[in-house]
């Protein structure tokens, strides 16, 4: 029993955070937070117009494919049926 307490404990101790962080403070107080906001939405504005441009180009093989696919069923047909 003393030796869980004893874990708990040291655990406990070892994963508190601690209140500030001063990074952070340091960044905000010298005005350049904006700086690291603006890099992160720059990122991420990025990947959304790659994830676009990416789904407008996979929606345009799919229907090449679909439009192969129809044709060459029809010929199929049209050869079966002679």
């Amino acid at each position: 029993m003393n030796t869980l307490f004893a874990a708990t404990t040291a655990l406990n101790f070892f994963l508190q955070q601690p209140d500030t962080v001063e990074m952070a403070d340091q960044l905000r107080a010298d005005g350049k937070i904006w700086v690291v906001v603006l890099v992160i939405a720059v990122v991420f504005a990025g990947i959304i117009v790659y994830l676009v441009r990416l789904d407008r180009q996979l929606s345009k093989v799919e229907k090449e494919v679909i439009s192969r696919v129809s044709s060459q069923t029809r010929k199929t047909k049209d050869i079966g049926q002679l």
